[in-house]
């Protein structure tokens, strides 16, 4: 290194061909798009500063519908919803939650959440008692673990 030039700030200390003291810059990043605008103008806005509203993108869009309330994925077989009407209590409201999760997840096997059995009116006794009935008539297969929710599967078609 130059003798004649030792300030550090300068030049670093070169030890082989690695310096030393080198200190990592860190790189301003970009900001993400945002799906707001921001409208600044003065004139307009004096005392109200910055007004921003929300630009629609195919994800909120999706939200919205998605907030709107419980949907019933089809198609269900008519063949095997007669099947479950005429089994006792609220079989056929047990069969549809029972659908409507399995569409929903996509999994093979559901839980049947609380909310959902009460938006139908469905009781933890109704609910026992449902898929029993279901099982039976071989609409559902139900594997029952003691101390957890039984898990609940739609039979394959007859």
């Amino acid at each position: 290194m130059n003798s004649a030039n030792t300030n550090p700030a300068t030049y670093a200390s070169v030890r082989g061909w690695c310096r030393t003291d080198a200190k990592v810059v860190s790189h301003q990043r970009d900001p993400a798009p945002s799906n707001n605008e921001s409208y600044k103008d003065i004139s307009l806005y004096n005392n109200m500063g910055s007004l921003e509203r929300e630009i629609p993108t195919e994800v909120s869009r999706r939200s919205k519908i998605r907030r709107q309330g419980r949907f019933l994925k089809g198609p269900i077989p008519l063949p095997l919803i007669a099947i479950a009407a005429k089994l006792p209590g609220q079989s056929l409201a047990l069969y549809i939650a029972i659908h409507h999760q399995t569409a929903l997840t996509g999994k093979p096997m559901v839980t049947l959440p609380s909310s959902l059995l009460v938006d139908l009116g469905i009781s933890r006794d109704a609910k026992a008692r449902g898929l029993r009935n279901l099982e039976k008539a071989g609409l559902v297969q139900v594997d029952r673990s003691r101390g957890r929710s039984a898990r609940v599967g739609l039979s394959p078609e007859k």
